[in-house]
């Protein structure tokens, strides 16, 4: 930190944190206030913060976490930019409900159970790129329209996108790729170095950002960055970036795919070169645990109603929970190209962008630590294509609906509270939260209902 002030001639310190939803929030202090702030945090009203305090109750303090920090790309003055600790003044303690120290909760009960150094994770982030994006609704009417480049019926350049598949095509029909080169280099400075990009199958600028491994803290962190610069370039670009899951109908959906394992002395325990699928039996009950906690973990890695847009038959996405060698359909993939089983991970491909990603990673890790402690076994792996009579007939569906989801969690929530990491209340506020949008949702005809049902 003192290097980035003395390098940067450094005006500014801008705190950031996020609500329990995801959403980043930031306070900015002169620099002269860094001692202060270090010391005795700053002061805000936790409740006008989704799902923290009351109003009678609101006083909250941020501290910043200065190993986070990293220089602030986007402001016109000299800033620093580090994520917050939430403290509640009355007990000097962490806020429990504060989402970035439910997932530090999480990892130390992981490292404390299996004696690994590290948690490790990797999130692909897959968004689309528009030119605009246009939104309204009222009591009398619902319009949402998007414009790209890429796909414009009045195109004339004669490199409008072919129709199939999109994934990896070349420029001139990919016309983001100078600017995923542009985010690369804001991710580097801000310490989220990166292993490529793409253009993903979407055919409306559906593109993808792949970091390297990094320890969970800091994978929970670079989610909520990673979305911050998205963001952030294509605003000043003139353009419209979504992490939604399913902004198109009969195009791709985006996911956020999670890879992990857990390390010790630099080697990966979930590798057995005699195990099944070159897997240790750590690794498989951890698959266990999250494949048995699958309906009530969507409640909180596929958060949104659109979630379920996306997990629909006929796509990657997976609709049942099992896991499979090199299949994409699978809900945890065995990543085919591993060859060394000192560096054996897993993917987990369910999760998407609308998750809070400190609790959704949080929730991963302690259903795979759930099955490690009661030695859940997965089965072998499955093949064949999700979504068939014979792996249906194998496996357990994936909940349609974030109704369902939040249902089993209220249902199945013993696997995050008992480790001391989620309270009851935090899940009880999720549910909450989340329970006012399926209402919102239903209470509103969809468009497509006055085709099948105006003339009823």
């Amino acid at each position: 930190m003192k290097s980035l002030i003395n390098e940067k001639i450094v005006k500014f310190l801008d705190i950031k944190y996020c609500d329990l939803w995801g959403r980043l929030r930031h306070v900015t202090l002169p620099i002269e206030r860094l001692a202060d702030a270090v010391k005795h945090g700053v002061g805000f009203d936790s409740s006008s913060v989704a799902g923290f305090g009351k109003v009678e109750g609101s006083d909250m303090i941020l501290k910043p976490d200065l190993d986070s920090a990293f220089v602030e790309p986007f402001a016109s003055e000299p800033t620093v930019s580090c994520f917050a600790e939430i403290y509640d003044p009355r007990t000097g303690r962490r806020y429990e409900h504060d989402p970035r120290y439910i997932l530090e909760k999480a990892v130390a009960a992981v490292k404390e159970a299996t004696g690994c150094d590290e948690v490790m994770c990797l999130t692909e982030f897959e968004f689309y790129l528009f030119n605009s994006a246009e939104f309204w609704t009222d009591e009398s009417g619902a319009v949402y329209r998007v414009e790209t480049d890429e796909l414009r019926h009045d195109d004339q350049s004669g490199v409008a996108l072919f129709k199939g598949s999109a994934y990896h095509v070349a420029p001139p029909f990919d016309r983001s790729s100078d600017s995923r080169s542009e985010l690369v280099r804001l991710l580097a400075g801000c310490g989220i170095d990166v292993k490529y990009h793409h253009h993903e199958g979407g055919r409306f600028a559906q593109v993808e950002i792949e970091p390297v491994f990094l320890p969970a803290m800091k994978a929970g962190d670079s989610v909520i960055l990673t979305k911050y610069l998205v963001r952030n370039l294509a605003f000043r670009q003139g353009k419209s970036a979504t992490f939604m899951p399913k902004p198109i109908y009969n195009e791709p959906g985006s996911g956020m795919h999670l890879h992990q394992y857990l390390v010790k002395d630099g080697v990966s325990l979930f590798g057995d070169a005699k195990g099944v699928a070159r897997l240790s039996k750590l690794a498989l009950n951890y698959i266990g645990g999250i494949i048995e906690h699958i309906p009530s973990l969507c409640a909180l890695t596929n958060a949104s109603t659109n979630s379920y847009c996306r997990l629909v038959p006929g796509y990657e996405a997976p609709t049942e929970a099992f896991f499979s060698i090199a299949n994409r359909t699978a809900a945890i993939r065995v990543p085919g190209y591993i060859q060394d089983v000192n560096k054996m991970a897993i993917e987990f491909r369910l999760p998407d962008a609308t998750a809070n990603p400190y609790l959704g990673l949080a929730a991963i890790l302690l259903a795979g630590l759930d099955g490690i402690k009661r030695q859940v076994d997965p089965g072998l792996p499955l093949s064949g294509r999700g979504g068939t009579t014979e792996i249906r007939s194998r496996s357990k569906p994936v909940p349609m609906s974030l109704a369902e989801a939040l249902e089993e969690l209220r249902r199945d929530n013993k696997y995050l509270v008992a480790p001391g990491v989620f309270t009851e209340e935090t899940i009880a506020k999720w549910i909450g939260l989340k329970l006012l949008e399926v209402e919102a949702i239903n209470r509103r005809p969809h468009p497509w209902e006055f085709n099948l049902y105006y003339g009823c």
